[in-house]
């Protein structure tokens, strides 16, 4: 069991907890436990993690290299797609949640950057043609689905900035 260290700049309450099995039961990965938090700009930079425990980065590496915990991470990002950006409709973040993929891994398929595919997802990125085809294909989508995303992701980000 992992160990947890709550952060000092962390103080607002949880706004909702999920819990749900992901996985076959029994394993590691099987239960996950998740509180969404509404946090406020803050100015202090978060504490560095002991020595002693993992970031989420290195626990995904790790269970992205074992093919059960790849499996409960892809069956995860599925629930996410559905329980947080269900009402969003198909964007591309929908679309390569519900494929259970990482950003990192659609990045890899496009060979491109994990920052690049946060750009695209926000919509802050004006695609080629030659991007456009290599993210249908990535995500198995038709040019007018994925043209209906990017409309679709923009209008939300456009909504968000009022």
């Amino acid at each position: 069991m992992m160990q947890s260290t709550p952060s000092a700049s962390a103080s607002s309450a949880p706004t909702k907890s999920f819990e749900r099995v992901f996985g076959e039961s029994g394993t590691a990965t099987s239960r996950t436990r998740c509180q969404v938090f509404a946090f406020e700009a803050y100015t202090t930079p978060s504490p560095q993690a002991p020595a002693k425990h993992s970031s989420i980065s290195q626990l995904s590496a790790e269970w992205e290299g074992d093919a059960k915990g790849r499996a409960a991470l892809e069956e995860g990002r599925q629930w996410v797609a559905d329980t947080f950006y269900g009402e969003d409709g198909d964007t591309v973040r929908t679309l390569r949640l519900r494929k259970g993929w990482s950003q990192a891994r659609l990045a890899e398929a496009l060979a491109t950057s994990q920052p690049h595919i946060a750009r695209i997802e926000r919509g802050r990125e004006n695609l080629t043609i030659e991007t456009c085809r290599k993210l249908a294909r990535a995500l198995e989508i038709d040019l007018n689905t994925l043209d209906q995303a990017l409309k679709r992701q923009e209008a939300i980000a456009q909504a968000r900035q009022k």
